[in-house]
């Protein structure tokens, strides 16, 4: 039988629901303690407009959201997995590339300056992605790094 027929023991490529739906709660746990660590943040002694916790808030609230929503969807929708094509060497490699290089990221804007450690940061993810040229790998990452400065630290005043 081809790759994209089931076979009679049954198509095993697909994901099961219940696996679907324990990512769906490991994401709700996730969610959960975000959400938990957020309202733990002291508030100060004066009234703003937006209060600390505003993100994080909503950070865990949004996770939790989409959290319940794997897991429902995993149980009432018929996959469709066609079109999925199976996990490779080189995708397995991108994903730990892009885990590293974040973690990279936090290390380094530690002890570097944000528009240069997130300027190498964008860059090492568009090179993991498959960016080869100057445009992909300096003038999109000094865009970006620029908008997110000008946003964050001009604008927003968020210390950078």
């Amino acid at each position: 039988m081809s790759a994209s027929h089931p076979t009679p023991e049954g198509d095993h490529s697909a994901a099961s629901p219940w696996r679907e739906a324990a990512l769906g709660a490991a994401f709700l746990t996730l969610g959960v303690v975000i959400l938990v660590l957020a309202r733990s943040i002291e508030l100060p002694d004066r009234a703003l407009a937006v209060s600390p916790r505003i993100w994080p808030e909503t950070l865990g609230i949004g996770i939790i959201g989409m959290s319940a929503l794997q897991i429902v969807t995993a149980f009432i929708s018929t996959p469709k997995r066609d079109d999925a094509e199976p996990a490779t060497r080189v995708g397995v490699l991108r994903v730990a590339g892009f885990v590293l290089a974040t973690l990279a990221f936090g290390a380094l804007w530690y002890y570097i300056h944000f528009l240069v450690s997130g300027m190498v940061f964008v860059a090492a993810l568009t090179r993991i992605a498959g960016g080869r040229g100057i445009k992909e790998l300096i003038l999109f990452p000094a865009g970006i790094t620029v908008v997110l400065y000008v946003l964050f630290a001009l604008l927003l005043r968020v210390p950078v």
